[in-house]
């Protein structure tokens, strides 16, 4: 389920990335991905290049149910947040850092360390490859080995993520992006239960 929901959902995403942070920030044509050819709203959406951390990507500002909605850069979380009006929604997409060498297995170790996963969490990596991603571009979800973890309750209740706030979501779709042009870096992604208000094709690390 949670394979074919992240390929469903990659196929809608184009490849992207260009333009200026929470404020004008100029261009630059030499690091971004062309403009994402697809809008959550064409008359109340626009497009606009956002930077932070050594990172950028395309992420739209819309203006739905009265509030102004985007994805900005915020620098005491160290991520690009959703943002509605004045208020952060949450982590949309957050820098990390893999020692030189390592692979997948640090993160879990450092999540672990920091108490963002339990030591005991039963979970695996699933690595997924959807045909439109760039060469080199590898998607892993941290998924519970017991597939019924993400399932409601039998009273209807959400249960809590079984592989902590990195791990396999229960409102959506959420992964660590890898690339192997950049062996030392990894980026977690939540897209949440829609389209997300960024193109996560567009990341692209700063020069």
């Amino acid at each position: 389920m949670i394979r074919g929901l992240a390929r469903l959902r990659f196929a809608i995403a184009a490849a992207a990335i260009a333009l200026g942070a929470t404020g004008a920030v100029r261009a630059d044509d030499r690091v971004m991905p062309p403009v994402p050819g697809w809008q959550t709203d064409a008359a109340q959406c626009a497009w606009h290049w956002r930077q932070g951390g050594g990172w950028g990507l395309w992420a739209e500002t819309c203006q739905l149910g009265g509030a102004t909605w985007q994805v900005a850069w915020n620098a005491d979380q160290a991520a690009f947040v959703t943002r509605r009006g004045a208020l952060d929604q949450g982590i949309a997409v957050q820098p990390l850092v893999l020692p030189e060498g390592a692979g997948m297995a640090a993160l879990r170790a450092q999540w672990i360390e920091t108490g963002a996963l339990s030591a005991d969490a039963d979970c695996d990596w699933q690595t997924i490859a959807p045909q439109d991603a760039p060469p080199g571009r590898r998607f892993h979800i941290l998924a519970p080995r017991d597939r019924s973890a993400l399932a409601p309750t039998a009273m209807g209740e959400v249960p809590a993520p079984a592989c902590g706030p990195y791990g396999a979501s229960t409102h959506g779709l959420r992964y660590i992006m890898t690339d192997s042009h950049w062996p030392e870096r990894a980026v977690f992604v939540d897209e949440g239960q829609e389209r997300p208000l960024f193109d996560p094709m567009s990341i692209t690390p700063l020069p």
